[in-house]
């Protein structure tokens, strides 16, 4: 019940705050400008994050005022929230100066850092990996092995968010695999988590559809891929049977497979990997012919698939 809630208060304020957030980015003239690695070819608002950052937290204060210690959903995981709350908090901050000013790749990359560095002094580690073979205990590697991750998927995410409501949908692919993989271990802390985020990144979809009235700009990038992050190390370290970590490698796929090929490619050509460029999974289906709309579904569909592949993969662990 307090899943559902929560999800329900994050799609009503995703769906009412995202055209309001929309007019004032119109207004102050936030707008993202084509260039040629864009695809859009005209000026379109750029921080919708915003309105998604203010749906998750209106939502999890909404179950934190039904449920105080949240412990009336069951065995949670209460010292997780506090982390997320605080790496999405420092991760907005960055996003926005980004979304409006610009930043640097490497200071952006070292923002990150210190957003996931925060989020494992506030308890969010990495600290037991579950494989079938036993349980490995990461001990002085936690920290790095924690940035590491959570650095990795907000890039990911970054990185696949290049075609209208494409980073939306396949994080929901994501999210909905971590909710059963969740709720069948009791990891009730993820599911209320979970169900935050999801709302919020489905009240923005409906306005980041192509064409898109609206883009999530880099504060929505960094925010879905923190909080995906973040889910994935409570299901693989909580529970009554932590999941192994091939579960939310493999439920993340399509925007891991997108981000090592994009490396690959980048240093196969001499260049910085921070260099962007037109050769995202995303482009060349577009260059195969298919519309923006037929590409992000093609893709999100195939993230399905490997949602359900790490869910059947969670059973058999």
């Amino acid at each position: 019940m307090l899943t559902a809630l929560t999800f329900a208060v994050a799609l009503v304020v995703g769906l009412a705050a995202t055209p309001v957030v929309r007019l004032i980015a119109i207004d102050r003239g936030f707008l993202d400008h084509p260039d040629p690695r864009k695809i859009h070819t005209s000026p379109i608002p750029r921080v919708g994050g915003v309105a998604m950052i203010l749906a998750f937290g209106l939502a999890i204060a909404a179950a934190a005022f039904v449920a105080p210690d949240f412990r009336s959903a069951g065995d949670l995981e209460p010292n997780r929230v506090p982390a997320i709350l605080a790496g999405v908090a420092f991760l907005a901050m960055v996003g926005i100066v980004d979304d409006l000013n610009g930043m640097r790749a490497r200071v952006k990359l070292a923002a990150q850092t210190g957003a996931a560095a925060l989020a494992w002094l506030l308890g969010l580690r990495i600290e037991l990996l579950q494989f079938p073979w036993g349980t490995v205990d990461v001990g002085a590697l936690s920290l790095p092995l924690t940035v590491l991750w959570i650095v990795a998927v907000i890039n990911a995410v970054n990185l696949i968010d290049g075609l209208d409501g494409l980073a939306s949908g396949v994080v929901l692919t994501v999210l909905g695999a971590f909710v059963v993989v969740a709720a069948g271990d009791g990891v009730d802390s993820a599911l209320i988590v979970s169900a935050a985020c999801a709302g919020a990144a489905f009240g923005f979809l409906a306005y980041n559809l192509h064409p898109a009235e609206i883009i999530m700009g880099d504060t929505g990038s960094m925010f879905l891929g923190f909080v995906v992050a973040a889910v994935a190390v409570s299901i693989t370290q909580d529970g009554l049977n932590p999941a192994s970590p091939w579960v939310p490698i493999v439920a993340l796929a399509v925007p891991i497979a997108d981000t090592l090929f994009a490396i690959v490619r980048r240093k196969a050509r001499g260049g910085s990997v921070f260099q962007a460029d037109m050769g995202h999974i995303h482009h060349q289906l577009l260059n195969l012919g298919m519309g923006q709309r037929d590409a992000m579904l093609l893709l999100t569909a195939v993230s399905a698939a490997f949602g359900v592949l790490a869910i059947l993969l969670a059973r058999v662990d």
